[in-house]
C-alpha cells in the first residue's frame, strides 16, 4: 500500500511541476511546444474552451484513438496522468487567471519553460510513467505507417509547432521549433540525472578490502575479471562495479583512503535493467 502511494505522490509531483510549466510559461507567451498542452493552446485560439477543457478533449481523444489502434490494455496510470494534467491547470486557471510572463523576457520564459517541462517528465519517465498525448499518435504512427517511432514523435512534434503558425506568427513556429528540439536535450540530460548510473573498474593489490565494501557496505554486486598486464605480462584481478553517484562518492573516498595508487577507471552508464534496482533481489556475482 505504501508502495502504491509513493507511486502514485510521484507520478502527481511530476505532473504538477509540468502543469506549471505549461499555466505558467508556455501559455502567457504562446510557446508551442510538440506536445498535446502545445497543441491545445494553439486550438483555443478557434473553439471557446480553456486551456484545461482543451487539454482534457485532446487527452481523451488520444486515448480512444489508443483503445482502437494501439492497445485495448491501456495502462490506468497514463489515463490518470491524462485526466491529472487539466485538472492541475484547470486549479490553477481559478487561483491564477489569466497569468503573465513570469520573468518578461521571453528568452528567459522559454528556458524556464524547458526546465521546468523536462524536470516533470523526467520525474514521470523515472516513475516508469509518460504523459501520453502525442506519444499515442506517434505509436500510431509507427504501427500503421511503419515509421521509426523516434521519428514519428519528431513529426507529430513538428507538426504541432507548425500549426502555431495558424494563431500566431512565423516567429512563434521558429520559437517553438527551438524550443522543441533543446527540451529533447534537456529531458535527455534529466533522464541520465535521475536513472544513469557509474561503471567502477578497480585493480589494486586490496581488492578484497574493496570487493567486501562495496557487497556490504554498499550492498551491491561484484563481477570479478582476471587482466593480464601488456608491459609485465602478469594477471592481475579487477573489480567491477554498477554503482549510484552517491555511492561512486562513497567508495571513491574508500579507495583513495585505503589504496591511492590503485588503478581505477570510471564510466557513465546511462540506464540499469534488471534486479540491480531491487535490493531484495540483487545478484552478487
Amino acid at each position: 500500500m505504501f508502495e502504491k502511494l509513493k507511486y502514485f505522490s510521484t507520478i502527481f509531483f511530476g505532473t504538477f511541476i509540468i502543469a506549471v510549466g505549461v499555466y505558467f510559461f508556455m501559455n502567457p507567451n504562446h510557446i508551442i511546444s510538440g506536445s498535446i498542452s502545445g497543441l491545445a493552446v494553439v486550438l483555443v485560439n478557434f473553439v471557446p474552451l480553456s486551456l484545461s477543457a482543451m487539454t482534457l478533449l485532446l487527452n481523451i481523444i488520444c486515448i480512444i484513438l489508443a483503445f482502437l489502434f494501439v492497445d485495448k490494455t491501456f495502462g490506468t496510470k497514463i489515463i490518470f496522468i491524462s485526466v491529472l494534467l487539466p485538472a492541475l491547470l484547470f486549479v490553477f486557471e481559478i487561483l491564477f487567471p489569466n497569468p503573465g510572463s513570469p520573468t518578461g523576457n521571453i528568452a528567459l520564459d522559454v528556458v524556464g519553460m524547458i526546465v521546468v517541462i523536462c524536470y516533470g517528465q523526467a520525474v514521470l519517465f523515472n516513475a516508469n510513467a509518460a504523459s501520453g498525448g502525442l506519444d499515442i499518435i506517434a505509436k500510431i504512427m509507427n504501427k500503421y505507417l511503419h515509421m521509426d517511432l523516434g521519428k514519428s514523435i519528431i513529426i507529430a512534434g513538428m507538426v504541432t509547432v507548425a500549426s502555431s503558425y495558424f494563431a500566431y506568427d512565423l516567429q512563434t513556429v521558429i520559437i517553438g521549433a527551438l524550443s522543441t528540439y533543446f527540451s529533447g536535450l534537456v529531458l535527455d540530460y534529466f533522464i541520465d540525472e535521475f536513472t544513469g548510473k557509474i561503471r567502477v573498474c578497480v585493480i589494486s593489490e586490496h581488492n578484497d578490502d574493496f570487493k567486501r565494501y562495496v557487497i556490504e557496505t554498499l550492498q551491491r554486486g561484484i563481477t570479478v575479471y582476471t587482466a593480464t598486464g601488456g608491459y609485465s605480462d602478469t594477471q592481475k584481478e579487477e573489480i567491477l562495479a554498477i554503482l549510484t553517484k552517491k555511492e561512486y562518492g562513497q567508495f571513491m573516498d574508500y579507495v583513495q583512503a585505503k589504496d591511492p595508487n590503485a588503478f581505477v577507471t570510471i564510466s557513465n552508464v546511462k540506464r540499469v535493467v534488471g534486479s540491480w534496482n531491487t535490493p531484495k533481489r540483487r545478484t552478487y556475482f
